[in-house]
């Protein structure tokens, strides 16, 4: 086996930096010429490891923001959504989507949601007071509450 170190992401290998072993044919015929990977050496080693431990280092300061961002989004009680309802005052004319949360709040907050990062169970289509999940980073999922009013 020989080792090498990845340039790119090989979706059967690895991230990019990450150090490997495959055979040395597949190194030598494939992976080097195409430079998706070098061939490992103590100094190449010692770079990839630097950059791996500076990476854990970045999504570890990115998940303690993410966690500090789902304690403020929690800590408020509900943001309200104003929505044109029907006759019976209780039915909306549309549907509250995940852009109308994110932009509540946004404008509420100044938190800046994703509204893809943002899932609604059901279609919200009648006033009350609903529970949202938002993904706030890769394993980080806030609960945020929407009072939905007439408008």
């Amino acid at each position: 086996m020989t080792k090498i170190v990845l340039k790119k992401d090989v979706t059967t290998l690895g991230k990019a930096g990450t150090l490997v072993e495959v055979a040395p044919g597949y190194a030598r015929n494939f992976l080097i010429p195409q430079g998706l990977a070098v061939k490992a050496t103590a100094g190449i080693i010692k770079e990839a490891e630097q950059r791996l431990a500076k990476q854990r280092e970045i999504a570890a300061k990115l998940r303690a923001e993410a966690l500090e961002t789902k304690k403020t989004l929690e800590a408020h009680s509900f943001f309200e959504i104003s929505a044109p309802v029907g006759e019976d005052g209780n039915q909306l004319f549309g549907t509250v989507t995940a852009q109308d949360v994110a932009d509540v709040v946004a404008s509420k907050t100044g938190i800046t949601l994703d509204r893809r990062e943002i899932t609604i169970e059901e279609p919200i289509k009648t006033t009350g007071v609903y529970a949202i999940k938002a993904r706030v980073y890769a394993d980080v999922f806030a609960t945020v509450r929407i009072q939905v009013n007439p408008q």
